[in-house]
């Protein structure tokens, strides 16, 4: 689930006004987990047709997939473009490829031979979403390379054999969390002890790391499939459920696969975004080559983050009131950014103190001011460092500068 920076009694109000489940409670998924994966449920067109153009979906999906769209544009604060950094927002600017930084908010050891399979295994549940794309509707790669960049964690000892290939990071969150630099990656894999259900939106997924590792052989993690949804703009469906489907990966513990309906809903966003934000192929910048995405070993050169300079517990969560910029995986608090416009459960965001913004470092020789929730500033930034009129630039940690 979407989550946020609010009670736990808020938590669960998040995507449903009168249901008290949520991703977080280990109930919703004991129903399934029990099941064979659901290879069992009918079984439509599960691959596209190559070059396939326009919206077409089969007859038996069309009228849920209206109604989920819908369903978008009318509950939430903004509607489905509000928000400006999911994953196809990163997949787009990185011409086909996802680095992500795991956070390893543990104090068990992890082997070579276990991050390398973590590294394969979270591949392999994100191309179960992205299989969907190839060659539907102007996607213009046919791969996705996904690869974990680098990994936090609390001690350095704890990385057993090579960390050749990936940075370490040991700088903690003001809740003792490992955290990840922002910046050097487009979203995490947050694994937390003891943790039995998840979360995810666009900074990444949160699963238990036990569940993660005993299912790390398993076909389907599906915990971390349903928040891999998330990631990418698909909703909960805790209060509702679309007209003739029961069984799905998103209405959490029906299913313990990407089914058809989730991968029409995935293709939905596309479709949407892409005539929005020109993104399909032909009018996107689709000449970079993406490795496979089975490849997911990174080769960045190995280093180790040094600690950071100012206190932890000296910088505001990142990103805590807003959608837009980098994920918000530094620090422990999840945020949430859909707000509900009818009179369910909305937000109340936490307030930050407007600052003057970092000077910028890089250089930036003017131009337009940044939009609402761009970055204005922050160690490293080289781009505005002025608002729109009626913005303020809001920091968020040393790094981040916001306008809002």
């Amino acid at each position: 689930m979407r989550a946020f920076a609010l009670s736990a009694a808020l938590l669960s109000g998040f995507l449903t006004c009168s249901s008290a489940l949520s991703d977080l409670d280990a109930s919703v998924w004991k129903n399934i987990e029990s099941k064979v994966d659901s290879r069992s449920i009918k079984r439509l067109s599960n691959r596209p047709v190559k070059r396939q153009s326009g919206w077409s979906p089969p007859s038996e999906l069309s009228t849920a997939l209206t109604e989920v769209w819908s369903h978008y544009e009318s509950t939430y604060s903004g509607g489905p473009f509000a928000e400006t950094n999911w994953g196809w927002h990163q997949i787009m600017k990185n011409k086909g490829s996802l680095s992500i930084c795991v956070r390893w908010d543990s104090t068990a050891s992890v082997t070579e031979a276990q991050r390398t399979q973590t590294a394969t295994k979270y591949a392999e549940q994100y191309e179960k979403w992205f299989t969907w794309l190839y060659g539907f509707d102007g996607f213009p790669y046919s791969a996705i390379d996904v690869k974990i960049v680098g990994w936090a964690v609390k001690d350095k000892s704890l990385l057993q054999g090579s960390t050749d290939g990936i940075t370490v990071y040991t700088d903690l969150d003001s809740d003792g969390v490992p955290m990840c630099t922002e910046g050097q990656f487009d979203h995490s894999l947050w694994l937390t002890d003891g943790l039995e259900g998840g979360f995810g939106y666009t900074w990444g997924q949160q699963v238990g790391r036990e569940y993660f590792m005993n299912n790390i052989e398993s076909e389907n993690i599906h915990i971390l499939l349903h928040e891999m949804g998330h990631t990418f703009g698909l909703d909960d469906f805790y209060d509702w459920t679309p007209t003739g489907v029961t069984n799905f990966i998103m209405l959490a513990g029906s299913a313990m696969e990407v089914t058809d309906f989730d991968g029409w809903m995935f293709r939905n966003w596309w479709y949407e975004l892409a005539q929005k934000n020109s993104w399909s192929s032909g009018s996107s910048d689709s000449t970079g080559t993406p490795s496979s995405a089975s490849s997911a070993v990174a080769t960045t050169p190995v280093a180790t983050a040094p600690a950071a300079t100012a206190p932890a517990t000296t910088a505001a969560p990142y990103p805590t009131t807003t959608p837009g910029g980098s994920p918000a995986s530094t620090v422990r608090t999840r945020t949430r950014t859909r707000t509900r416009t009818s009179s369910g459960a909305v937000e109340t965001p936490t307030q930050a103190t407007p600052v003057v913004p970092a000077p910028s470092q890089g250089g930036f020789q003017g131009g337009m001011a940044a939009k609402k929730w761009g970055q204005c500033g922050g160690i490293g930034h080289s781009g505005s460092t002025e608002c729109d009129e009626g913005l303020e630039c809001i920091q968020q940690n040393e790094y981040y500068f916001q306008c809002l």
